[in-house]
């Protein structure tokens, strides 16, 4: 028997209104953290192929990665890009806290 067949069935694809705690604020704070977690692991994997093309191709040495610092606008549109992933990301929790109880 596998692990995952101790688990409870999940919501159907796209269903965003399934219900796994009493607390509205619960699930709004698990889809944060597994949307994050499945955001992360794309994105790890993309950067990974990405490096490894480019180092592949003698265009970028790994570690030149580790010691680049953004430009002043680039700063500022990553700063952007971060802040609207927070809103995003926050805003059904916001929105949860925000309802009459």
């Amino acid at each position: 028997m596998s692990d995952t067949q101790d688990l409870p069935a999940g919501p159907r694809p796209g269903d965003r209104h399934t219900s796994f705690f009493a607390d509205p604020v619960t699930d709004h704070l698990l889809r944060a953290v597994v949307t994050l977690a499945g955001e992360l692991s794309v994105t790890r994997d993309r950067l990974a192929t990405v490096e490894a093309l480019l180092a592949q191709a003698g265009v970028l040495d790994r570690s030149a990665v580790d010691h680049s610092l953004p430009s002043g606008d680039e700063a500022l549109a990553r700063e952007a890009a971060r802040q609207k992933l927070l809103s995003d990301l926050l805003a059904p929790l916001v929105a949860s806290l925000s309802r009459p109880a």
